[in-house]
């Protein structure tokens, strides 16, 4: 199954896989399906830990009910901890790293917890709690890949994992299917009021979604043989510009005189490697501009995001 989904083949293709191992392995019981599809209902009619989603109505709209299919979090995080690889070059707290070069002393910043956000963060949690790194990713453009049409998947991975590993497929955890809400005709498609109720929708199902990280709790993991302490964090979200807008309410870029999901750049500045001061979009400063009703100047939509909740900031990789 991980070989068809990592490589993206065929039900065909995966079957003359199958039939050539059955055929020369000159085994009597063969430990795979009769063929991809049944070895696919299979994994999903089977009840696994930590790999079991669920299913929560959101709204209805033109006689279509539309639901969210997820796991909670902190089963993702558990999923990518019963990997070996994951488990044993998992990353518990903050590591100063330096290399000479040419006689000189370089600080390295090689991963997530070289930095100093990591120290700083660290340095703000109770003595033996540690930092969990969560990273988040969102890319439509797998969709069809992982066998559904109608959602917008949503994936999981940890900064305490480096990044050999973490560019690896199984390092990668599914957390959720957002669904798409779609219109039956161009003018309803076109209205205000339907655009609304999608940035409604998806803001909704990202507080469903991160109801655990907003409450700030003690997560309790075994790793490399120790149950710790953690206490997450969002780190980064790696999203292309569309999905970023989208995530802080910020116009989509054919309609927006200042796109940039972290900062108020006008689109005519994007290129601009000469600009000196550049304003950020954090919660503060889009409350602010909203209270003072220059939310439209400011290229976003009055709503507030779910994002506004946390108190750390989050970086949005475009």
């Amino acid at each position: 199954m991980e070989i068809t989904t990592r490589y993206q083949l065929s039900n065909s293709a995966s079957d003359v896989m199958i039939h050539f191992f059955n055929k020369f392995s000159n085994l009597n019981n063969s430990p795979l399906p009769v063929s991809i599809r049944i070895g696919k209902k299979f994994l999903d009619s089977a009840n696994i830990c930590y790999n079991t989603f669920k299913e929560i109505f959101i709204t209805t709209f033109q006689n279509i009910e539309y639901t969210l299919y997820y796991r909670p979090v902190i089963q993702a995080i558990k999923s990518l901890l019963v990997i070996d690889d994951v488990n044993q070059n998992f990353a518990v707290c903050y590591e100063e790293k330096w290399k000479m070069r040419n006689g000189i002393k370089h600080r390295i910043f090689e991963e997530q917890y070289n930095c100093n956000w990591w120290k700083r963060e660290e340095s703000k949690l109770l003595a033996g709690h540690r930092l969990l790194s969560i990273i988040l990713y969102s890319n439509a453009t797998t969709l069809d890949h992982m066998g559904k049409s109608s959602g917008h998947p949503l994936f999981l991975s940890l900064g305490n994992i480096p990044n050999c590993q973490r560019n690896k497929p199984e390092s990668k955890a599914l957390v959720a299917y957002l669904p798409i809400i779609k219109a039956k005709d161009s003018k309803t498609k076109n209205s205000e009021n339907f655009r609304r109720l999608q940035r409604n929708v998806f803001q909704r199902c990202l507080t469903i979604l991160l109801k655990l990280i907003l409450e700030e709790p003690e997560l309790h993991f075994l790793v490399c043989h120790e149950v710790i302490t953690f206490v997450p964090r969002i780190s980064v979200i790696l999203a292309d510009m569309a999905e970023a807008d989208k995530l802080t309410n910020v116009y989509q870029p054919s309609s927006s005189k200042k796109p940039c999901a972290s900062c108020l750049v006008s689109k005519d500045d994007l290129n601009n490697m000469g600009l000196i001061k550049i304003s950020s979009r954090t919660p503060y400063n889009m409350r602010k501009v909203i209270e003072n009703d220059e939310a439209h100047d400011n290229s976003i939509h009055s709503e507030p995001n779910v994002f506004w909740k946390l108190r750390y900031k989050i970086i949005i990789n475009l």
